[in-house]
């Protein structure tokens, strides 16, 4: 069996321009956070939920995350363990004889927040900054990269693959984006405890949002652009279980 060290892979960026806040009516949704390893088969183990949940709704996500089934990710043709980060968002349901039921909405990536005019959540991770006009417009993007780090985690070589806001303003975002980049300081990637030579395909997305605390990105699918880095790391997990609707 393969064992990887996956501690930079498919890592999404999100800055978050803060809007006035608005008056907010009562929540109807509810974001379950958890930690989970993939073996190399698809099968999730060391199922962590969010310590802030309550233990019943710790042990609801356990079970449910338990059925689950990921893609995993490859290197050399052959699958890899690798491990998720996600929240469950379930509504919450008017239950038939008083109570509450929760029905899961989305299931998406979280990633490591970066809000634009604050710190960012990892030290090795400096936040790009939103361009000012981009902000004013109400521009959004999402850029994607491979990046190949040297032996001490420094970026030494930045293409970029995809971005999705347009000619007029892909010089924009991919200035300041790779401003950032040349700051962070990445963890080498392990396959069977030996590192290897690959480029890291990461996205990174530009939000604007109401509040300090958005709901996180989608995760982009990744998987196309392997086809295009012929290096390129072993992919996070990919949810191929189809959990929408769903009753906890």
């Amino acid at each position: 069996m393969h064992a990887i060290r996956l501690a930079s892979m498919g890592l999404v960026v999100a800055l978050c321009a803060v809007l006035p806040a608005r008056a907010e009516s009562p929540p109807r949704t509810l974001p379950l956070d958890f930690q989970a390893d993939v073996r190399a088969d698809g099968r999730p183990a060391n199922i962590a939920p969010d310590a802030g949940l309550s233990p019943t709704l710790q042990a609801m996500v356990r079970k449910q995350v338990a059925g689950w089934r990921y893609i995993p990710g490859t290197w050399q043709g052959k699958p890899v363990p690798g491990r998720v980060s996600q929240r469950i968002v379930v509504d919450v349901l008017p239950a038939a004889g008083g109570g509450f039921s929760l029905r899961i909405k989305s299931v998406t990536s979280v990633p490591p927040w970066l809000v634009a005019n604050g710190a960012p959540s990892s030290r090795a991770m400096h936040p790009p900054r939103y361009p000012v006009d981009a902000q004013r417009r109400g521009v959004e993007e999402t850029l994607v990269y491979a990046i190949r780090p040297d032996p001490q985690g420094k970026p030494i070589e930045v293409e970029l693959l995809d971005s999705q806001a347009g000619k007029n303003w892909k010089k924009t975002f991919d200035a300041v984006a790779r401003e950032a980049i040349v700051h962070w300081q990445l963890e080498p990637v392990e396959v069977d405890g030996q590192r290897i030579d690959c480029r890291l395909i990461t996205p990174i997305t530009f939000r604007l949002g109401t509040g300090r605390s958005p709901p996180p990105a989608a995760m982009p699918d990744l998987r196309p652009y392997l086809a295009r880095v012929a290096d390129g790391c072993p992919l996070t997990p990919v949810l191929d279980t189809k959990v929408e609707g769903v009753v906890l």
